[in-house]
């Protein structure tokens, strides 16, 4: 029993090592603008005014614009969803929406061919 226990324990030690690991090949981290504003135009008289809304991120998504793959940043905007978006490098064009575990949040995670 006691010798289960200590390769339980060596495994479990042994888990953030690796997904540092993998973490650490060649690759383009993208994270989205922390804060998106959208603004409405109108041509009424100055007496009319138009409320701006911001947002965060509220989701990040890797969608297909066009014939090409896109890195989407998701915000909540005017009762919709409003999209930000940018294609991924061509030298780095393999993403996925994943957590660095760095500190600094979800993001894109891109990798070579």
């Amino acid at each position: 029993m006691r010798r289960l226990l200590a390769l339980a324990a060596l495994s479990v030690s042994l888990v953030p090592a690796t997904t540092v690991t993998a973490l650490a090949a060649p690759h383009e981290w993208h994270t989205c603008p922390s804060e998106a504003t959208g603004t409405v135009a109108h041509n009424g008289g100055s007496d009319w005014i138009a409320t701006n809304q911001s947002s965060r991120p509220r989701d990040l998504r890797i969608s297909q614009i066009g014939s090409r793959q896109a890195l989407v940043c998701v915000y909540r905007m005017f009762g919709t969803e409003y999209w930000i978006y940018k294609y991924p490098s061509d030298a780095y064009p393999r993403c996925t929406v994943t957590d660095n575990g760095g500190g600094a949040g979800r993001g894109f995670y891109c990798l070579t061919p």
